[in-house]
């Protein structure tokens, strides 16, 4: 029997633990590990995480910008088209320059795809894709795996599609004011090895200085994906202080990452 459901959450403790990076993949990008109030994503490290209890950063770009600018996976509407037989889960992806890259075998599992007509916007979960096919060409195609089944036939309609979060954890120095926070890891993870990521319940994570009685109890996350009290506009929210503070070097705060 495998240790996760249909909804992709774990089925009593994974065999991977949360204190154990893996350089094979054990899970769906995704799977979710749900222990006492804790929750945890299961994640792939694009970029070596040597600080753990940090946020950590999703290193994706938004579908209006271009793959082949960013060298990134994502593709979009202005430069993407899809077609797919109701019922199946698949659809098959047509792609202009912009978007003409080369994407390896279930390198979008657990992303997003949306496609569109002049009434409807449909949103799909990517459960995974061959590898692309004839990278470079004037029109390089890719099949998508997605659920739910399409729910019509499609034929050359413009479609959105974003990598997975958690497949593109970057290291906590990555932060800035471009990416968004997805997880806090609990340890040191190397580049292209796999782990579970927290995002939400109980968590310690390192404050960027002394927490102060005068401080704001909600938190955000720093540029270096360390915690400050929230005070600045642009800066993403980390969660809020789950004791009463002196000054102080701690930061147990509950995550509000989801």
């Amino acid at each position: 029997m495998r240790e996760y459901d249909t909804d992709g959450i774990i089925v009593g403790r994974p065999y991977q633990t949360v204190h154990e990076a893996s350089t094979t993949q054990k899970y769906p990008i995704g799977t979710i590990f749900d222990a006492f109030g804790l929750r945890y994503r299961y994640c792939r490290c694009k970029t070596a995480i040597v600080t753990p209890h940090r946020g950590n950063p999703a290193l994706i770009y938004a579908p209006w910008v271009d793959s082949v600018v960013v060298t990134n996976l994502q593709w979009g509407a202005d430069a993407a088209t899809c077609s797919g037989v109701e019922g199946e889960n698949f659809f098959t992806l047509t792609f202009a320059a912009a978007c003409d890259v080369a994407r390896v075998k279930d390198i979008m599992q657990g992303g997003l795809m949306t496609v569109w007509d002049t009434l409807n916007v449909w949103e799909y979960r990517i459960i995974g894709n061959d590898a692309s096919y004839e990278v470079a060409s004037a029109d390089d195609t890719m099949k998508v795996y997605v659920d739910p089944p399409l729910v019509a036939d499609f034929e050359d309609i413009p479609t959105d599609g974003l990598p997975s979060a958690y497949n593109f954890a970057g290291a906590s120095g990555s932060v800035s004011t471009m990416y968004s926070v997805c997880v806090v890891s609990p340890i040191i993870v190397d580049a292209e090895s796999f782990f579970w990521g927290q995002t939400r319940g109980p968590c310690w994570v390192t404050p960027t200085a002394g927490w102060t009685t005068a401080s704001n109890r909600m938190c955000e996350f720093h540029t270096d994906g360390t915690i400050q009290a929230s005070a600045h506009a642009g800066l993403q929210h980390a969660g809020y202080m789950l004791a009463a503070n002196n000054v102080s070097d701690d930061a147990h705060i509950y995550l509000e990452l989801e």
